[in-house]
């Protein structure tokens, strides 16, 4: 999953791997250590952080998601941010022009229980699930929503 996740975040964002890039050098991401790898049904998401080598620190935390079929692990997007609510977890907001439904189980055909208007603060309390294309996370109290109505746009 990090071997797929890794150079996918990296080439989204323009980031150099951290094992290669020189002193001064920005912006370079390294995989977490511990990487907070989670795996859900066919879905997974990672943590690692960007910045300047060496000791430049970090300038933000990100977050890889990948989805799962017969042919391997395959990336979706990444997320980088100083703050909570930009990526899949607790105090998390929806990023939404309108509002984003959620649903009772993870998938385009299944009970539509509500809908959510952009900024609204959710807590995801779940690993992620891949399902009709799209990647889908637990809402607490709430139901099922999809991926791109959680990761705040770049």
């Amino acid at each position: 999953m990090i071997a797929v996740g890794r150079p996918g975040i990296e080439h989204e964002y323009g980031f150099k791997d951290w094992s290669v890039c020189t002193n001064g050098e920005s912006p370079c991401f390294q995989v977490g250590n511990p990487s907070r790898a989670m795996v859900g049904t066919n879905a997974g998401t990672f943590y690692g952080s960007h910045g300047q080598f060496p000791g430049g620190g970090f300038g933000a935390e990100c977050w890889v998601f990948l989805y799962q079929d017969s042919t391997g692990w395959h990336y979706v997007n990444g997320a980088c941010a100083q703050d909570t609510g930009a990526a899949p977890g607790r105090a998390d907001k929806v990023w939404v022009t309108g509002c984003a439904n959620f649903r009772d189980a993870p998938g385009l055909s299944t009970k539509v229980l509500g809908c959510l208007a952009n900024g609204t603060v959710v807590d995801v309390d779940s690993a992620p699930v891949y399902q009709d294309g799209h990647l889908w996370w637990h809402l607490a109290g709430r139901g099922w929503m999809a991926h791109d109505y959680l990761v705040a746009p770049h």
